[in-house]
């Protein structure tokens, strides 16, 4: 594993040729903050400190798991369970959080488990029993 890198600084940017480069502000934030974790060091930190026990990831971030478990030991954080599995596509539904955030917060659902949310707990009210859920899950 090489130096993993932990965060970023907005990119200076040159408006004319031969001028020195100036650093652009964030499209959001603005001036506010001059650094940006990244995610591969985010995630292992946030992931341990609020509780999580088991994170699910898709194949995409197995190379990572190693520097993930390195952030953790390094850091004397508490571990957290990696659980790789190959991304499922399903058809004409929604799957990403941020989309799925902004359907619960703008109470067009009751909640993560709504019968209609592809969640874990919707699905689970909708009907599918632990057992049928683990068969798939394993398969």
């Amino acid at each position: 594993m090489r130096d993993p890198v932990i965060s970023r600084f907005p990119k200076p940017v040159s408006t004319e040729e031969g001028k020195d480069l100036e650093p652009i502000p964030h499209h959001r934030t603005g001036w506010q903050w001059n650094i940006y974790p990244t995610y591969d060091f985010v995630f292992p930190v946030v992931d341990s400190i609020e509780g999580v026990t088991h994170a699910l990831r898709t194949t995409q971030y197995a190379d990572r798991n190693a520097q993930y478990q390195w952030f953790l030991s390094t850091l004397n954080l508490r571990p957290v369970q990696l659980w790789d599995f190959a991304r499922t596509n399903f058809v004409q539904t929604i799957l990403s959080k941020r989309k799925l955030t902004k359907v619960v917060d703008a109470g067009i659902v009751s909640g993560w488990d709504d019968p209609r949310m592809p969640t874990v707990r919707g699905i689970l009210r909708r009907g599918l029993t632990v057992p049928a859920l683990r068969e798939f899950m394993f398969k």
